[in-house]
Protein backbone atom coordinates (compact mmCIF):
# COMPACT_ATOMS: atom_id res chain seq x y z
CA UNK A 1 0.00 0.00 0.00
CA UNK A 2 1.30 2.95 -0.85
CA UNK A 3 1.96 6.15 1.74
CA UNK A 4 1.01 9.10 -0.75
CA UNK A 5 -2.01 10.67 -1.29
CA UNK A 6 -3.93 10.55 -4.45
CA UNK A 7 -2.69 13.13 -7.08
CA UNK A 8 -5.04 15.41 -9.46
CA UNK A 9 -2.47 14.86 -12.51
CA UNK A 10 -2.22 16.74 -15.91
CA UNK A 11 0.25 14.92 -18.26
CA UNK A 12 0.89 15.92 -21.74
CA UNK A 13 1.05 12.77 -23.62
CA UNK A 14 4.41 12.28 -25.31
CA UNK A 15 3.62 10.47 -28.10
CA UNK A 16 0.51 12.71 -29.71
CA UNK A 17 0.33 15.66 -26.95
CA UNK A 18 -2.67 15.35 -26.30
CA UNK A 19 -3.29 16.48 -21.94
CA UNK A 20 -5.21 13.82 -20.06
CA UNK A 21 -6.06 14.84 -16.61
CA UNK A 22 -6.17 11.74 -14.14
CA UNK A 23 -7.93 12.34 -10.99
CA UNK A 24 -6.72 10.70 -8.12
CA UNK A 25 -3.43 9.05 -9.56
CA UNK A 26 -1.50 7.17 -7.15
CA UNK A 27 2.51 6.50 -8.03
CA UNK A 28 2.65 3.28 -9.10
CA UNK A 29 -0.32 3.32 -11.07
CA UNK A 30 -0.78 2.83 -14.68
CA UNK A 31 -1.66 5.68 -16.75
CA UNK A 32 -2.19 5.36 -20.90
CA UNK A 33 -3.59 8.41 -22.62
CA UNK A 34 -6.68 8.85 -24.04
CA UNK A 35 -6.06 9.56 -27.43
CA UNK A 36 -3.51 7.04 -28.22
CA UNK A 37 -3.28 4.58 -25.82
CA UNK A 38 0.57 4.97 -25.41
CA UNK A 39 1.90 4.66 -21.29
CA UNK A 40 1.74 8.50 -19.90
CA UNK A 41 3.84 7.51 -16.84
CA UNK A 42 7.80 6.58 -18.05
CA UNK A 43 11.29 7.61 -16.97
CA UNK A 44 11.62 10.15 -20.26
CA UNK A 45 9.66 12.25 -18.78
CA UNK A 46 12.32 13.50 -16.87
CA UNK A 47 13.85 14.96 -20.09
CA UNK A 48 10.91 16.19 -21.93
CA UNK A 49 8.22 17.36 -19.32
CA UNK A 50 8.20 20.05 -17.01
CA UNK A 51 6.38 19.75 -13.88
CA UNK A 52 4.48 22.90 -11.98
CA UNK A 53 2.37 22.47 -9.14
CA UNK A 54 -0.58 24.81 -7.71
CA UNK A 55 0.16 25.85 -4.30
CA UNK A 56 -3.55 26.44 -4.02
CA UNK A 57 -5.63 22.89 -4.86
CA UNK A 58 -2.04 20.82 -5.01
CA UNK A 59 -2.62 20.14 -9.04
CA UNK A 60 0.15 19.01 -11.06
CA UNK A 61 0.68 19.91 -14.54
CA UNK A 62 3.46 17.81 -16.33
CA UNK A 63 3.87 19.62 -19.26
CA UNK A 64 5.81 19.21 -22.64
CA UNK A 65 9.07 21.40 -22.41
CA UNK A 66 8.43 23.65 -25.10
CA UNK A 67 4.89 24.37 -23.24
CA UNK A 68 4.82 28.10 -22.35
CA UNK A 69 3.96 28.85 -19.35
CA UNK A 70 4.11 32.29 -17.14
CA UNK A 71 4.52 31.89 -13.63
CA UNK A 72 2.06 34.70 -11.99
CA UNK A 73 -0.32 34.82 -14.83
CA UNK A 74 -0.70 31.68 -16.09
CA UNK A 75 -3.49 30.06 -14.01
CA UNK A 76 -4.42 26.38 -13.14
CA UNK A 77 -7.69 25.08 -13.84
CA UNK A 78 -9.03 26.04 -10.08
CA UNK A 79 -8.36 29.73 -11.07
CA UNK A 80 -5.52 30.32 -8.86
CA UNK A 81 -2.58 31.81 -10.61
CA UNK A 82 0.05 30.39 -7.42
CA UNK A 83 1.91 27.95 -9.58
CA UNK A 84 5.32 26.92 -9.03
CA UNK A 85 7.93 25.26 -11.46
CA UNK A 86 9.43 22.39 -9.87
CA UNK A 87 13.47 21.57 -10.97
CA UNK A 88 12.61 18.51 -12.75
CA UNK A 89 9.40 16.00 -12.48
CA UNK A 90 8.91 14.22 -9.61
CA UNK A 91 6.33 11.79 -11.06
CA UNK A 92 8.22 9.51 -13.15
CA UNK A 93 10.75 8.63 -9.72
CA UNK A 94 7.98 8.51 -7.60
CA UNK A 95 6.16 6.07 -9.93
CA UNK A 96 9.46 4.57 -10.10
CA UNK A 97 9.99 4.41 -6.15
CA UNK A 98 6.08 2.39 -6.11
CA UNK A 99 7.21 0.25 -8.79
CA UNK A 100 9.72 -1.03 -6.75
CA UNK A 101 7.70 -1.61 -3.80
CA UNK A 102 5.43 -3.25 -4.98
CA UNK A 103 5.26 -7.05 -3.76
CA UNK A 104 4.79 -9.27 -6.35
CA UNK A 105 0.91 -10.42 -6.60
CA UNK A 106 -0.22 -7.35 -4.03
CA UNK A 107 -1.86 -6.03 -6.96
CA UNK A 108 -4.09 -7.00 -9.93
CA UNK A 109 -1.13 -8.63 -12.83
CA UNK A 110 -1.22 -6.17 -16.29
CA UNK A 111 -2.11 -8.94 -19.07
CA UNK A 112 0.65 -8.30 -21.56
CA UNK A 113 -2.03 -9.67 -24.12
CA UNK A 114 -4.28 -7.03 -22.44
CA UNK A 115 -5.46 -4.94 -25.97
CA UNK A 116 -6.50 -1.45 -24.78
CA UNK A 117 -8.38 -1.22 -28.29
CA UNK A 118 -10.59 -4.34 -29.00
CA UNK A 119 -13.28 -5.34 -26.93
CA UNK A 120 -13.53 -8.82 -24.63
CA UNK A 121 -14.50 -11.73 -27.47
CA UNK A 122 -18.28 -12.57 -27.00
CA UNK A 123 -19.12 -15.60 -25.07
CA UNK A 124 -21.94 -16.53 -27.41
CA UNK A 125 -22.73 -16.19 -30.87
CA UNK A 126 -26.32 -15.12 -31.72
CA UNK A 127 -27.48 -15.93 -35.23
CA UNK A 128 -30.56 -14.39 -35.00
CA UNK A 129 -31.08 -10.40 -34.06
CA UNK A 130 -34.42 -11.84 -31.96
CA UNK A 131 -32.39 -14.42 -29.89
CA UNK A 132 -31.28 -11.22 -28.19
CA UNK A 133 -35.11 -10.84 -26.92
CA UNK A 134 -35.96 -14.66 -26.69
CA UNK A 135 -32.77 -15.62 -24.25
CA UNK A 136 -34.37 -12.98 -21.92
CA UNK A 137 -33.58 -14.33 -18.31
CA UNK A 138 -36.52 -12.78 -16.81
CA UNK A 139 -38.67 -15.37 -17.88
Amino acid sequence: MSSHKPIELLVACGSCGIENLIPDYMPGLSAVCSQCREGLIAMELMDSHKEVVCGDCGMILLLLRDTEITIGESTCQCGSSNLTLQDSPSIPLLAEEAKASKVPGDDEAVNSDFDWCRPAPIEKKLDDYNDVFDDDPGY
